[in-house]
């Protein structure tokens, strides 16, 4: 398995769905944010585990997201300290998503 024949899509939802998060939503929202941006977070980790060093050091940040959005034992934390760990894991999703998925696929056809 490998990030190529997954959707470059499921990236780009998690980042807006976290972005929009920043806004004030219905509770509702929230916990879907924390359930996909949680099965993103876990299937990236687990699909990037069996790489070399960088890999399973972005698997680790995953793992990490994947705990903090973790919607069964949800970490409660206040508005004002969500706004930036939203921002900087939607800054995660977008930039994992151009450096391993469209990067890594226009080096590996060259």
């Amino acid at each position: 398995m490998n990030f190529k024949s997954t959707p470059w899509w499921l990236w780009v939802i998690a980042s807006a769905l976290l972005l929009l998060a920043t806004e004030r939503m219905p509770y509702g929202y929230y916990t879907l944010t924390r359930i996909v941006s949680c099965s993103l977070a876990v299937y990236f980790a687990y699909v990037g585990w069996d790489g070399g060093a960088l890999s399973r050091v972005l698997s680790t940040i995953f793992g990490i997201v994947a705990v903090l959005f973790n919607p069964i034992l949800p970490i409660y934390l206040s508005r004002r300290t969500w706004y930036p760990i939203d921002i900087s894991v939607a800054v995660v999703f977008a930039a994992h998503l151009a450096f391993v998925r469209l990067a890594g696929s226009r080096l590996r056809a060259m």
